[in-house]
């Protein structure tokens, strides 16, 4: 009889100490709501959602707010300066650098696991390429912030049928991974890899840029793989249509290179520093025209404050690099290709390469930036030595002109134009032989 009270007299204790736990709980959520409700979250201002683009949103980001706008519904938070980039992204990275995975990132990431494969030749007219192409055009689009607002308010739709009401995402899904599972007997990775060399190829650099980089980089597929994704090939492009809108700016370059190395050879890494005129050409075509004009998202892992305003756990941190390369308070004419902006400025044209936005931010930044950048400068510099750019004529010799128009999705570069394309000279002529039988 004695035991059976111990145990009533503990259990009921523990019910008692259970029951005070909870009501302490509850009357602490019940102070802390009014205590919100009497001081209210101050959110940055901006849009609602309905206002969302999905095309060259990085010019609507800007139109909306100067320095940074929030979209509350949607929990996205848009930078559009330097200033606020380098204060968010880079000196609060601890909580600014996670990935953001949405709804759609996960319907199609089954189908995005590929192996590595060696000797691949595969060229741009290729059935394999052009559907990697597609591939890859489709994945882009499905990462625009506000491409497919009703998933990303409703995740539960993903396990609806496509037919259902609001599910136009899931057709766009299964077309995108019906073209990976074309493509599911030859790596991806390996058919883009062979689309960057046969396109330097076409224009008659030979694959020597790349071999060079492979030389210094063997075995390391990490860099490699950081060359792609940063959009190496949309750069390539954005730089050939510069040269052949700016004829002025490309003689400049050339004269340099030829003052400089001579025309026997090719450039290389070591002649860099003594080639400024070229690395601020190199730096225009970053500034003005960034593969990723949107950047790299970045999500916060707790609530913060910036300015005064709440910024939620979880919000996704949108750095417009369009935005803030075009910014008037840093850029003296901002939409002008201006190469001599960069020899303007303190300590020249050669600054540091986290000066390039468009590698990104703090523990986001791209990984293989510096193989991206000497990539796309050798490439630059090949061009100016070896070739000509400028347009194209029709029958009667008259020069077709050039809109210089660019793609609106998230990989951003040059819509197809026709230009004309020489060697400089019988050297530079020789050069590109050489390198072709490489």
């Amino acid at each position: 009889m004695h035991n059976i009270a111990h145990t009533f007299s503990t259990s009921f204790g523990t019910a008692i100490m259970a029951v005070t736990v909870l009501a302490l709980a509850y009357l602490v959520t019940i102070l802390h709501y009014r205590k919100q409700l009497s001081h209210p979250k101050l959110y940055p201002p901006g849009p609602s959602a309905k206002e969302m683009p999905t095309y060259d949103t990085w010019i609507k980001f800007q139109d909306w707010g100067k320095e940074y706008v929030y979209v509350r519904e949607m929990n996205i938070l848009i930078v559009n300066t330097s200033r606020v980039a380098n204060d968010l992204l880079e000196k609060r990275a601890r909580i600014f650098s996670d990935r953001r995975v949405t709804p759609m990132m996960e319907l199609l990431s089954q189908s995005l696991v590929f192996s590595s494969v060696y000797g691949l030749d595969v060229a741009p007219e290729d059935h394999l390429a052009q559907i990697a192409v597609e591939a890859m055009n489709t994945l882009a689009d499905t990462q625009i912030i506000g491409a497919f607002p009703t998933i990303q308010r409703y995740p539960w739709l993903r396990y609806m049928p496509s037919w259902f009401p609001g599910c136009g995402f899931q057709q766009v899904a299964a077309q995108c991974l019906e073209k990976l599972k074309t493509l599911d007997t030859i790596p991806f990775d390996m058919a883009m890899n062979n689309l960057i060399v046969t396109y330097i190829k076409k224009r008659g650099l030979g694959t020597s840029i790349i071999a060079e980089l492979a030389v210094q980089n063997e075995g390391n597929a990490e860099a490699l793989e950081a060359i792609k994704r940063m959009g190496i090939l949309q750069q390539i492009r954005s730089f050939l249509l510069s040269m052949t809108l700016h004829p002025e700016i490309q003689r400049k370059g050339q004269e340099e290179i030829d003052a400089v190395i001579g025309k026997d050879r090719l450039p290389t890494f070591e002649d860099r520093l003594s080639l400024p005129y070229v690395e601020a050409i190199y730096r225009e075509v970053m500034r003005l025209h960034p593969p990723i004009p949107s950047g790299v998202i970045h999500t916060s892992i707790e609530d913060d404050y910036y300015r005064g305003y709440h910024i939620p756990k979880g919000c996704a941190v949108v750095p417009n690099v369009w935005a803030m390369n075009r910014d008037k308070e840093v850029y003296s004419e901002p939409d002008r290709f201006l190469p001599e902006r960069h020899l303007n400025i303190p300590g020249g044209p050669f600054t540091n390469i986290n000066d390039i936005s468009a590698f990104g931010f703090g523990r986001r930044v791209c990984a293989g930036r510096y193989m991206a950048d000497n990539t796309v400068w050798l490439t630059v510099a090949s061009v100016l030595a070896t070739l000509t750019l400028g347009k194209a004529k029709d029958r009667n010799g008259n020069e077709i002109n050039i809109l210089g128009e660019y793609t609106s999705g998230m990989l951003r570069h040059p819509k197809p134009y026709q230009a004309s394309i020489t060697p400089r000279n019988q050297n530079a002529k020789g050069l590109i032989m050489a390198a072709t039988s490489q």
